[in-house]
């Protein structure tokens, strides 16, 4: 039995007027567990939390477009994901977690319902660890899709970067690579990241910075990191909230609004953030130019 995660808190309005065509690209949805139970062999089980409810959150953020990526808990599951995808319609996007069997019919439903990535995860159960990254490429390049990693960036990014770079298709970096701010700039592996991002076939996404800030909103000891890897490539990133929050235990549940009042904290001109919140995403999951 794992541990249940505390819930969401309903966000405040941000400071932060989001530009039309925001995008929020990355949250999960889990349930309505009636429809869509979790998996058994999860390593957290998080609250109830539907599309419905995320409507909500967008609206109080102002936000229009959302990429719903696959949550572990729900396993090899996807039906939670696909049913918020297809509830956002034009507006909706989707990155899986799928097996390296998954056949050319079911990727091709995906794509045609709004799929354009799928997930691999080193620090979870119930994902897709990185051995199958050259098979899951090869299997999803025809479709234009790229391969999102959720990895312990300071101690496996070294590692990792060789493979990283012989795929052929785009990668994208969760959670800004899970450095912290101890980490530093001149750390071996973000030194790494930050040239991986040059190449021009790496993101990055601008989430968890509440998970490993020691200062507490609005996170102004994760803003050196976010800074660095925007200046490496702002063409490269894209911002998201991470909701519901999951695995919450050690820190406060954020107020969604922060988290889109942290892009004020980084301190970049107008024109970079209309690019992180608007133009990067569209570039990198198909959506209509604004």
């Amino acid at each position: 039995m794992t541990r249940p995660c505390p819930g969401p808190v309903p966000p405040r309005a941000p400071r932060l007027k989001a530009p039309p065509g925001s995008c929020d690209s990355h949250l999960h949805v889990f349930g309505p567990y009636d429809r869509f139970p979790l998996n058994e062999d999860r390593s957290y089980t998080p609250p109830e939390a539907t599309i419905d409810s995320f409507r909500e959150v967008m609206k109080t953020l102002g936000t229009q477009r959302a990429v719903i990526v696959h949550g572990s808990a729900h396993g090899l599951d996807i039906r939670a994901t696909i049913n918020g995808v297809e509830a956002l319609g034009a507006n909706g996007r989707g990155v899986a977690v799928l097996a390296p069997t998954v056949t050319d019919a079911e990727l091709d439903r995906l794509n045609r319902v709004g799929f354009r990535g799928t997930r691999v995860v080193t620090k979870v159960r119930g994902g897709v660890d990185p051995g199958a990254s050259q098979t899951l490429a090869r299997r999803v390049a025809p479709f234009g899709w790229h391969l999102q990693f959720l990895i312990d960036g300071p101690n496996e990014l070294e590692d990792l970067a060789p493979r990283l770079r012989e795929l052929p298709v785009p990668c994208v970096i969760d959670s800004i690579g899970s450095f912290r701010p101890e980490d530093g700039l001149d750390h071996p592996a973000f030194i790494v990241f930050r040239k991986l991002l040059e190449t021009g076939n790496f993101w990055v996404k601008l989430i968890g910075a509440e998970r490993r800030t020691h200062a507490g909103a609005p996170f102004a000891d994760m803003a050196p990191i976010a800074r660095a890897v925007i200046e490496t490539r702002p063409d490269r990133v894209v911002w998201g909230t991470d909701w519901p929050h999951v695995m919450a235990f050690n820190y406060p549940v954020p107020n969604d609004a922060d988290l889109l009042d942290w892009l004020l904290q980084i301190d970049v001109p107008d024109a970079t953030r209309k690019a992180i919140l608007v133009d990067n995403p569209a570039r990198l999951y198909g959506f209509d130019p604004v």
